[in-house]
């Protein structure tokens, strides 16, 4: 059973990556800043309030709300994402330009690990390649590891209280 899990991770993962290879993902961009505890510690007690945690992110807000009414327009939202953007992708080229020239080459590119362990994992029977019944299997395995997190309920990565049917 473990290792059907593993096989719908990896697929999941595979399939969701494959497209994305050319755009930089969390890690190769520049280290999130990070608050330190004394940061946020702001009234210096040694001990994180709620009110000194709501602050921190109230400041973000503030920090994208560029005309200061209260509010975050879609403009503000792009222009903020798009910030974003572009300091990883600096910062990715930084990392891999092993030539300098302010730009990727598909030699320069990292390479992705998912797709070769998809296939290492997926290959039941050792044959190197990925037949449409181990397919199908992997394929299974995942929506139900899938249903089974759609099935619990709770709250998504964005707070959001995800439906039960």
């Amino acid at each position: 059973m473990t290792k059907r899990i593993l096989i719908a991770t990896l697929l999941s993962l595979t399939t969701a990556a494959a497209g994305t290879l050319a755009v930089a993902k969390p890690g190769f961009g520049p280290e999130r800043h990070k608050p330190t505890f004394e940061q946020l510690d702001t009234d210096g007690n040694g001990a994180l309030s709620k009110a000194e945690i709501a602050a921190m992110g109230q400041a973000r807000f503030d920090a994208a709300d560029t005309n200061g009414d209260g509010l975050l327009s879609a403009e503000e939202m792009r222009a903020k994402a798009q910030q974003r953007i572009a300091k990883r992708t600096a910062a990715m080229i930084e990392r891999f330009d092993k030539d300098g020239d302010g730009a990727l080459s598909a030699e320069e590119m990292p390479q992705r690990r998912g797709p070769q362990q998809l296939l290492d994992k997926a290959d039941t029977d050792g044959n190197g390649s990925i037949s449409k019944a181990e397919f199908d299997t992997a394929q299974a395995i995942l929506e139900t590891v899938m249903k089974k997190r759609h099935h619990r309920g709770g709250p998504d990565r964005q707070g959001h209280q995800m439906d039960a049917e």
